[in-house]
């Protein structure tokens, strides 16, 4: 990877990252409002009630959040971690009944911010958003436990790059579509171009047997051989458009064949036409 392209994809994963702290802040704090909207909390010994459901058998809060962000989501007892709920591209949860990260107690319990960093879960760096969680009516008084977001790093860049090449293989096979619609197109008007000289050759040589009595057939054979002609054009021009909406095959040579169909279409009418015949575009 060139310095210039390891720099732009510096640039785009810190500009990724960024929001995903963004969102993990955003689902920490509405995870908080559900949680005081279904009930006081208070910390009873190493569980957190919220009414008189523990936190810990919860299996519908945590669940729903994660499943409606891609994020997971743990709620701690203190520096405790008592209930955890995740999804497939969050990554593997961190285990029950640990106690936190350092940083995430300094930060959330002791300093009452809230903490945006990486931290390592089983060997894994983790995208990781952190809160307070307080008792309700004691946001004056030392928070009772934690509510954290978090995000597999690595995983989540991986899950972005394959949804990245699955676009990338979408465009490619829509362009290749549409080349397959234009080469259709080229090929109907090549015939036509092909077939309209041929008609205006053969009816000049009918034109000519015919002597005087084939004179207006023969303003008839002009005209075919002038939208013979004119067919022709349009399908170079056709092709001029392919090239310009990055539509072209790379198979010259199937470009070039075609080019010739209707270059040489007149050719194909030489063996049946008598030597005095005359001969027009």
């Amino acid at each position: 990877m060139s310095d210039v392209s390891s720099h732009i994809y510096q640039a785009v994963r810190e500009v990724i990252t960024r929001r995903s702290y963004d969102r993990a802040v955003a689902a920490t704090a509405l995870a908080e409002r559900l949680l005081h909207n279904e009930g006081t909390i208070v910390r009873q010994d190493d569980e957190i009630l919220v009414g008189s459901r523990p936190m810990s058998k919860d299996r519908e809060l945590l669940t729903r959040m994660s499943q409606s962000t891609g994020l997971g989501f743990a709620i701690y007892a203190g520096n405790r971690r008592i209930a955890v709920a995740t999804v497939l591209d969050a990554g593997t949860p961190p285990e029950l009944n640990e106690f936190a990260h350092g940083d995430l107690v300094d930060r959330v319990l002791r300093r009452r911010e809230v903490y945006k960093g990486t931290v390592e879960y089983r060997d894994r760096e983790y995208l990781a958003v952190c809160r307070p969680l307080h008792a309700s009516g004691g946001q004056d008084f030392a928070p009772v436990g934690m509510i954290e977001a978090f995000q597999d790093k690595e995983a989540y860049f991986d899950l972005l790059a394959a949804a990245a090449r699955s676009g990338v293989e979408d465009q490619v096979a829509d362009v290749e579509e549409r080349a397959d619609g234009m080469e259709s197109i080229i090929h109907f008007i090549d015939d036509v171009a092909r077939r309209l000289q041929l008609l205006a050759l053969n009816g000049n040589i009918i034109a000519a047997q015919a002597g005087e009595h084939g004179r207006a057939f023969r303003v008839v054979c002009r005209e075919l051989g002038s939208l013979a002609d004119q067919a022709k054009n349009t399908g170079q021009d056709v092709r001029k458009l392919i090239q310009s909406m990055g539509l072209e095959r790379n198979d010259a040579a199937y470009m070039s064949r075609l080019d010739e169909t209707a270059g040489t279409a007149s050719t194909e009418a030489k063996p049946d036409a008598p030597a005095s015949a005359p001969r027009t575009a």
